[in-house]
């Protein structure tokens, strides 16, 4: 019980911070400013630890790779903490590596299911909301693709919705070979 409930506080801590940084480093390809209240959260979520990395790691060719590796480094301490509990010491470095990389897949599929959602709500809720459009320039690369093959349904959009099953199909997969590793490790 108590490793469980360990888990989930370094699952929620750990996805937070990662999801954190990697809308950051996705809002700066996208170029979309952070002047608005997510921009803003994200920013001051994430600043402890990206702006030391800026020193060390520039941007390049328009990636934030500060922000990547903010994720990825938070990715591996989270990992390696769940994983010393569960193993009652320091887990095996080619599980870590593994379960380190199913993390952040997961991680990244929870902020788009995450984006989806928030912008297919308030579409339907509120299409003149002021966060809409910062919503819709997030999730447009994510459902472009989707749009272009499904066939409209006049104005009712179900790329979020062919979205939401595509990521939980990847989260299944994800969550199986995360349960495969585990049963090895």
């Amino acid at each position: 019980m108590l490793y469980e409930i360990i888990h989930l506080i370094v699952d929620f801590v750990g996805g937070l911070i990662v999801g954190a940084c990697l809308l950051r480093a996705w809002m700066q390809i996208m170029r979309i400013g952070g002047n608005n209240p997510l921009g803003v959260f994200v920013m001051g979520l994430t600043d402890w630890i990206v702006r030391p990395l800026r020193r060390l790691v520039p941007g390049y060719a328009g990636i934030d790779w500060a922000s990547i590796i903010a994720a990825v480094v938070v990715t591996l301490l989270a990992t390696t903490l769940d994983l010393s509990i569960r193993f009652a010491g320091v887990p095996p470095p080619d599980l870590l590596l593994v379960l380190t990389i199913v993390w952040l897949i997961k991680w990244t599929l929870y902020i788009a299911l995450l984006l989806i959602l928030i912008a297919a709500v308030l579409s339907w809720v509120n299409p003149f909301s002021p966060l809409l459009p910062f919503f819709d320039a997030l999730t447009r690369p994510l459902l472009g693709p989707i749009r272009r093959v499904l066939p409209s349904a006049g104005r009712i959009d179900f790329s979020p919705l062919v979205a939401f099953l595509v990521i939980q199909v990847a989260l299944i997969v994800v969550n199986h070979v995360a349960g495969r590793v585990l049963g090895m490790g």
